[in-house]
């Protein structure tokens, strides 16, 4: 990684090897993965924390990618546009609700080690409906439609499945 462990100072290096501006005010977000901010090119930069959030959002971006699936179930997913592994930078499109975005935290091709602990599933649940409310279901079922490609995610929450209608 670059000398620098500041998001913003890696942003701005980001933005100047590819000939473009980060967006005055444009921070987007922040969270335990990382800091986005909006580009001039209209899109997103994520400058991550952490190598493995880094390493399973730019290899979903790419499996997504490479499927050719740009939406599940009707919510929209950012496409990869560059990244830069020296910095653990992933630029992606911006999208607006619906969408299902952040992908730091899931596991691929095989479920996490706790997920057959039966209580820790109850409470995931009792969280998902506290938090989605009647749009659980409809969670689940994307949530399945990930697992269907072999992506285990496993970070539902509001900020990250958006219906649009919040």
């Amino acid at each position: 990684m670059s000398e620098s462990h500041d998001p913003l100072a890696r942003a701005h290096h980001y933005a100047k090897s590819k000939r473009i501006e980060l967006e005055e005010k444009g921070k987007l977000g922040h969270g335990t993965d990382g800091t986005v901010w909006a580009t001039s090119r209209a899109s997103a930069l994520k400058l991550f924390e952490h190598c493995k959030g880094y390493d399973n959002e730019l290899a979903c971006y790419r499996r997504l990618g490479n499927a050719g699936i740009h939406e599940i179930r009707g919510l929209a997913v950012p496409r990869l546009v560059d990244f830069d592994d020296s910095i653990m930078a992933v630029e992606m499109t911006i999208v607006q609700p619906p969408y299902v975005l952040d992908f730091g935290k899931v596991y691929f091709d095989h479920p996490p080690p706790y997920w057959s602990d039966e209580p820790l599933r109850q409470t995931m649940h009792a969280e998902g409906r506290e938090l989605f409310g009647r749009r659980w279901p409809e969670v689940l079922r994307v949530l399945a439609a990930l697992q269907a490609l072999g992506i285990y995610y496993v970070d539902p929450k509001p900020a990250n499945i958006n219906f649009g209608d919040d």
